[in-house]
């Protein structure tokens, strides 16, 4: 690996984040701050510049399984040959129990399949009428934060949990599954958790072994760690320095799953010695957002030091209608005329508190001709759930084989549905007692499978699952009081996550955010949330936002960075790869503004590794040159665009 190049391009407080020595570090990343990038080069160049730091001793603990795929992917492009571990910290403690069992001769560890059906054969047996639903929650609840489950009722109260449950109800609830679990043979995801840490405990030449295997530790989404997955991570470390944890505080808002944001905030007493590097610049967000984000932790007695470093943009417009039935045709239409004229759909999302409001306004962007994506799910992942549903759907391995074996005779042009055939295929010649489902999630067949363009259409997702998402133009909608704050939170914490997870919302914005809401909320009058006070000038509040060309002499769209938007298209199609592989919208925008003469100045822009900077950079300044030389032909095709006229939208 070259690693002058792991350095090249970032801030100082990124590059002390990757060059520090090794030993307790966290970093601290503001909203658009390069947290991937930096936590990708932080262990390339731990590997290129340490000799005592190996990839085959590199542990990654993840969130998501696209986050570690997304890891691996930015691994390979920075140079790094030998691949570490990386996943979330159910599949790792899956593989390390399974191949516990097999060392020892033990049965192979069988997940269940379905949780619900034999937590109501628990409730069976004890003529129980509880909610399933509930008690799985508070079950799941209980076990993430570690709290023996007859102590519940106390620790639900301090928590502000709404249930009628009591802790001899739960407790009584969860040995009766448990029982179940053992006469079947199965576990569930958090007994892997469970297991890992008792065994780590107890087992100490197997523990050894984990630990001589995982020497230099890493987390993402620090926040986000509740007790339970914090035990995995401090009985694998067992005291050792080599810990690196990425996150940042300010969007802490998984509480309700049992994340604790404490876990982050008390670094500094959990890791005596703990390096600190804070990522304040936010590159993602114009300083107008940054501003009126910051309003709204303020608000909740909450700080904010992000620094702006994106060019000004419009001011953010608070927009109030009558009824949310106008909100929703309201958005439409600003939505149709805004983006629509100016930009691609995919530019653009929609964000609300509850699913339930995304399914009213997705209705009025439909009937107003706009295409949607709900939960802006993209292509492959949607496809391969679709896909692992069909195959798991097929009951026994004869049934699952003839669905496969019809997958493959139908030779379909589905290349997703295809590749689940093929994994199906391996599963059966060595299912390991597992369900296809838990089979993929240990063995991550489609890491390399890049993700499929979801189409040109607005996104509409919840707060929650915009995390870790952008786009150029954010709609907050439905900010009232008992939707923002929701009505559910009643303790202190979880008004503070309230104000958070606003916080995250309104911060997927790049260039121009809108917060709307609505005077009357089926059929009861509602009143804007105190968390969007101050937000934006009272006189700017009731009127649509114009286009942007007449709200600001700066042009709504730069054509260079178009044409660069234009030639990822292109270059994205001929390779057969989703555009966003080749390189960022925020490494594109980077060139446009910049305009570099040369290969080196372009490279030092963009988020591109040393090997794909080889490869693409030459590409990318032709482009650019090409863009500066004058105005391109329109190719609507290529790129994705639409010219319809404007009477079509």
């Amino acid at each position: 690996m070259d690693v002058a190049a792991l350095l090249t391009g970032l801030d100082p407080d990124q590059r002390d984040a990757v060059a520090v020595p090794g030993g307790p570090l966290a970093i601290i990343a503001a909203p658009g701050s390069g947290k991937t990038t930096v936590l990708t080069r932080r262990i390339a160049y731990r590997i290129a510049t340490d000799p005592d730091v190996h990839a085959q001793h590199v542990l990654a603990l993840t969130f998501t399984s696209q986050a570690a795929s997304e890891l691996h992917r930015r691994l390979r492009r920075v140079g790094l040959r030998d691949r570490i571990e990386a996943g979330t910290f159910h599949a790792v403690a899956l593989r390390l129990l399974r191949q516990r069992a097999a060392d020892n001769g033990l049965p192979a560890i069988n997940i269940v399949g379905d949780r619900a059906r034999l937590l109501n054969e628990a409730l069976r047996q004890l003529s129980s009428t509880l909610d399933p639903f509930v008690v799985m929650s508070e079950l799941d609840w209980c076990r993430a934060r570690r709290i023996p489950l007859r102590e519940y009722a106390v620790a639900a109260k301090q928590a502000g949990r709404r249930t009628n449950l009591t802790g001899a109800q739960l407790s009584a609830v969860g040995d009766a599954y448990a029982t179940v679990k053992k006469r079947r043979g199965v576990v569930d995801f958090d007994d892997l958790l469970e297991q890992c840490v008792q065994f780590m405990a107890t087992d100490k030449l197997w523990a050894a072994g984990v630990r001589w295997r995982y020497r230099h530790l890493f987390v993402d989404e620090g926040q986000d760690l509740n007790p339970l997955q914090h035990a995995v991570l401090e009985s694998i470390r067992d005291g050792r320095a080599d810990v690196c944890i990425v996150g940042d505080p300010r969007q802490a808002i998984f509480g309700f799953n049992g994340a604790d944001p404490s876990i982050m905030n008390g670094v500094d007493r959990l890791y005596p010695g703990v390096t600190i590097v804070r990522l304040q610049r936010n590159y993602r967000c114009s300083p107008q957002i940054i501003n009126s984000a910051r309003t709204v932790l303020e608000h909740a007695e909450q700080s904010d030091d992000s620094i702006a470093v994106a060019a000004d943009g419009p001011a953010v417009r608070v927009l109030d209608f009558p009824t949310d039935t106008a909100e929703s045709n309201g958005i439409a239409r600003l939505v149709r005329d805004v983006v629509g004229a100016h930009q691609l759909w995919r530019s653009c999302a929609v964000l609300a508190r509850t699913t339930a409001q995304l399914n009213v306004v997705g209705d009025a962007l439909s009937a107003a001709g706009v295409p949607i994506n709900m939960q802006g799910r993209a292509g492959n992942e949607r496809a391969l759930g679709n896909a692992i549903r069909e195959a798991s759907a097929q009951r026994g391995a004869t049934e699952l084989g003839s669905w496969i074996d019809g997958v493959i005779a139908e030779g379909s042009t589905d290349s997703v549905r295809a590749r689940v055939a093929e994994a199906a295929d391996r599963y059966l010649a060595n299912p390991g007692g597992m369900s296809l489902r838990a089979w993929v999630e240990l063995h991550s067949p489609f890491d390399d499978l890049e993700d499929a363009d979801p189409g040109d259409a607005v996104d509409l997702l919840t707060f929650h699952a915009s995390k870790g998402r952008e786009w150029q133009r954010v709609f907050v909608i439905g900010v009232e009081f008992g939707l923002v704050p929701h009505t559910s939170a009643v303790t202190p914490a979880q008004r503070d996550e309230e104000a958070r997870l606003l916080y995250v919302a309104c911060t997927r914005a790049r260039d121009e955010l809108f917060v709307t809401w609505a005077a009357r909320r089926r059929d009861r009058i509602s009143r804007p949330s105190p968390l969007i006070a101050g937000l934006a000038d009272a006189g700017a509040a009731d009127a649509p936002a114009p286009p942007p060309t007449q709200r600001s002499p700066r042009p709504a769209v730069d054509p260079v960075y178009t044409a660069m938007v234009e030639w990822r298209s292109v270059a994205a199609r001929v390779a057969q790869v989703d555009p966003l592989t080749i390189c960022s919208d925020e490494s594109l925008r980077a060139v446009a503004q910049a305009r570099p003469t040369t290969v080196e100045a372009l490279a030092t822009l963009t988020d591109l590794g040393p090997l794909a900077a080889a490869r693409i950079a030459p590409r990318m300044l032709v482009a650019l040159n090409r863009a500066l030389e004058g105005p391109l032909e329109p190719r609507a095709a290529a790129s994705g665009a639409r010219t319809p006229p404007a009477s079509s939208r």
